[in-house]
């Protein structure tokens, strides 16, 4: 767990982050236009959950590539609220849509199994300084 790492990771992270974020932003726009309960659904959650996960992920992003170690405490607060919003709604997503089923089950447990190796990644980090 050296400094390099983190900040790779930090960089990365920032990028997924702000990527996330013009998802998140094609999901309100998308439940405004469209009003069934799928649709409704996916705007809760990305007002509720996504979005402020992805503002705490980017601040502590921030953080991390200024080398603050209050960063990893957000890095974790932010891993955490995003695992507690996406795999809960990609279980719905994957009971509710039997088209889709497959894809929907392979990005939960895609999103569950990077959240919990991060989380504990980020947990080492934290003990380690």
């Amino acid at each position: 767990m050296t400094l390099d790492n983190n900040r790779r990771l930090a960089l990365l992270g920032l990028c997924f982050n702000l990527l996330a974020f013009i998802a998140c932003a094609f999901a309100i726009q998308l439940a405004i236009t469209k009003t069934d309960q799928l649709h409704i659904t996916t705007f809760v959650v990305a007002l509720a959950g996504w979005l402020p996960a992805l503002i705490i992920g980017t601040i502590a992003c921030w953080a991390l590539l200024l080398r603050r170690r209050w960063g990893i405490v957000l890095a974790l607060v932010a891993l955490g609220l995003q695992l507690l919003t996406t795999v809960p709604y990609g279980i719905v997503r994957t009971v509710l849509l039997p088209g889709n089923r497959f894809l929907c089950a392979s990005l939960s447990g895609l999103f569950l199994s990077v959240g919990v190796v991060l989380i504990i990644y980020w947990s080492l980090a934290l003990r380690h300084e």
